[in-house]
Formats: C-alpha cells, structure tokens, sequence
C-alpha cells in the first residue's frame, strides 16, 4: 500500500512542468544608431521623437538548440509609435534578421511585452528594436529578459497521466477489498 502511495505521488511530481531561466539584459551594453540614446545612466534607452528608423541591438548569451523569449519593458509616447523586434538566432551566420515582433505600441505608461519564442541557432543572438510610426516617434525601453523555455521532459504529458490515474485507481480497488 504504500509503495503505490509512493509511486502515485512520484509520477505526480515527474509530470509537473520546469519552471523557465531567465537572464536580465544589461541594456549598457546596446549598440546604438539614429537618435537612440542611453539615459538614467546607461539604465534605459531613448529613442528619438523626430526619426524613424533608430535602433538598438543587443548580443544575447544563447545555447544553440534551446528555445527562448524575449520581455521587454518599455513604453511609447504616442499612440502612433511603434516598436519592431528582430532577431538574428544564429548570431554571425547567413540567416540575417527576422521579425519577431511587428509595430508593437506598450501604450500609456510602462508595460511588459512578450515577444514569441524562436529556436536558438547559433553560439550567439542578436536583437534589434527599432522604432517607427508616423509624428512623435518617442519611446523608452527600460528592462530586457532573455527566457530559457523549458523543453519537453520525459514522461509528461499523457503518459503520466495515464499513470497517475492508474495508480489512483489500483489504489482505490485496494480500500475497497480491505472493506
């Protein structure tokens, strides 16, 4: 009886999901162009009111073959500007920058975005933020996390549950014929 407790309670624990690794950006490190610049000592990144088209990118630590995502705190001065995200996931290879995310507005004051997951390619990532719209052009990035997105672990999902209920079952068979 209570080996099945204790594997019932073992299967349980196989199934619940890992909890995903996060590494903050140091946005200091940004490699600026057009009117972006750094403010609250290297703290936040601004990017120009007058222009489209300033950037900011990062290299990003990665592990080749790991899937990741990407928050980003920031906010938009008007409704009207937009941020774009690319990324580059296989560093200096041949693939070149793809969108992650396509004129996205953080609204009125600061929020969190999540950008969509992308499958790491090479030794390094880059990403790029770049701002547009049309009149005031303004906004500030003010937080950047890198998301390790755990992967599937053996004996999840399905099967574990097929396990976990067989296990409940068996047990309660045995309550009754004790009974």
């Amino acid at each position: 009886m209570r080996n099945l407790a204790t594997f019932v309670v073992l299967s349980a624990l196989i199934a619940m999901p890992a909890v995903a690794r996060a590494d903050t950006i140091d946005l200091g490190q940004a490699v600026l162009a057009g009117g972006a610049s750094f403010i609250g000592g290297g703290s936040k990144i601004k990017f120009d009111a007058q222009g489209t088209g300033d950037s900011a990118t990062f290299t990003l630590p990665s592990i080749p073959g790991e899937q990741y995502a990407i928050q980003v705190t920031g906010h938009n001065d008007a409704s009207t500007s937009f941020f774009q995200f690319l990324i580059d996931a296989d560093g200096a290879g041949p693939g070149g920058f793809v969108p992650l995310g396509d004129n996205l507005n953080f609204g009125s004051g600061f929020s969190t975005l999540t950008l969509p997951t992308f499958a790491d390619l090479g030794t390094s990532d880059f990403l790029r933020i770049v701002n547009g719209g049309t009149g005031n052009t303004a906004g500030q990035i003010t937080g950047l996390s890198l998301l390790a997105v755990p992967g599937a672990i053996v004996g999840t999902g399905l099967p574990s549950l097929l396990i976990v209920c067989s296990g409940l079952i068996l047990l309660a068979r045995r309550r009754q014929q004790k009974i």
